[in-house]
């Protein structure tokens, strides 16, 4: 089969959502559309807008809205119809946890290759349902056709507490942004982002800055996001008295940021790859990033384009920030090293390994 002729319908949660998940998807659709593949994106929840742009060729199926109030039944049945009308080649899950749809669906449409995307590593699990990812992963490494992780290392978890008997490979994330201009000076800031919740750790880079405040009155610390850590985030800046510690709340132009900071912090407590610290090093900046599991340590080198941190150590943390602060050459040398690293992720290789897979994948039915 033609590649150039594949349908390619990829599943998600919530395209409304304006997280790195949504904004990957959104890259990877655009670029597969543009290369010639009738792409389509199935929503199960959702407002039926989107907050990334999406070109219009590109198909939103929005469960919510053709099926609203819809049980399990339905939704099955609703998203079996689309897959049928749309004579989908490939399912593309981005998300592990929609396995508990997707195996149905593949049962229903046997023909139809199967592609789960995790974007989460494999060691993560969400307050709520814990058990359920450890399921989702065994069901996926069970009965999928393919899975598709963001890093290296996270491959070597799977591949390590799993007997997977579907395919996996390592497929990065892109880089949104086209080749950046060499870096201008900027402003005596300190920009962070992410959604307001636990896991990305704001709480940390509180507690780091509140070392650092006294000693850097003309810095600031930006944190662009929302999430449902806001008051609990707010009341922590009040009660360490920080006065140069700001939530700027969700932003559509985060590269107006990327451009007036000096600095980027990466605070996780675990990311699936680190989407904002690879676009950060693209504007040049040098970066300080917990080591977590699993992807800023196949995109920071260490003392090279930025400093990988011990988990959770917060004075190590706020050492490495004070570092980048007193040493302008030092964040001059770094950030140039930061934005050169990054060709590693340029949109078009990773559309290429994208092609690539999905065209074996088909190969393979014929």
């Amino acid at each position: 089969m033609d590649g150039q002729n594949l349908k390619i319908v990829f599943f998600i949660g919530n395209m409304s959502h304006s997280g790195g998940t949504e904004r990957v998807l959104s890259i990877i659709a655009g670029g597969l559309s543009q290369r010639g593949y009738q792409i389509s994106i199935m929503s199960l929840w959702g407002n039926g807008q989107t907050f990334f742009q999406i070109p219009e060729n590109v198909k939103i199926y929005w469960l919510e809205k053709e099926a609203p109030g819809a049980g399990i039944l339905k939704k099955i049945k609703s998203l079996t119809s689309f897959l049928k009308q749309e004579n989908a080649d490939c399912l593309v899950d981005v998300d592990i946890i929609l396995v508990f749809y997707s195996l149905i669906l593949k049962r229903l449409i046997p023909q139809m290759r199967w592609i789960s995307w995790e974007h989460f590593n494999y060691f993560y699990h969400f307050k709520k349902n814990q058990s359920l990812r450890g399921i989702a992963r065994w069901l996926v490494g069970k009965f999928s056709d393919q899975l598709v992780v963001l890093s290296e290392e996270d491959k070597g978890y799977y591949q390590e507490n799993l007997k997977l008997k579907c395919n996996i490979a390592r497929i990065y994330n892109p880089n949104p942004y086209e080749e950046q201009a060499p870096k201008q000076e900027g402003e005596p800031i300190i920009f962070a982002a992410g959604r307001l919740t636990g896991v990305k750790g704001f709480d940390l880079l509180i507690e780091s800055w509140k070392q650092l405040e006294p000693e850097y009155p003309e810095w600031r610390v930006l944190v662009a996001g929302e999430g449902e850590d806001r008051e609990k985030l707010e009341k922590a800046i009040k009660d360490a008295g920080l006065c140069h510690f700001q939530l700027v709340g969700r932003t559509a132009q985060v590269e107006a940021y990327y451009k007036r900071a000096e600095i980027f912090a990466l605070p996780s407590r675990d990311e699936g790859f680190g989407m904002v610290l690879l676009e950060a090093m693209d504007f040049a900046l040098p970066a300080v990033s917990f080591a977590c599991k699993a992807g800023p340590r196949e995109i920071v080198v260490e003392g090279e384009n930025g400093f990988l941190v011990e988990p959770e150590n917060i004075e190590a943390f706020a050492q490495k920030l004070e570092l980048l602060m007193s040493d302008e050459e030092m964040r001059r040398e770094m950030g140039r090293k930061a934005q050169k690293s990054t060709c590693r992720f340029d949109k078009e290789r990773i559309l290429d390994e994208w092609e690539k897979l999905l065209e074996s994948m088909i190969k393979q039915t014929n």
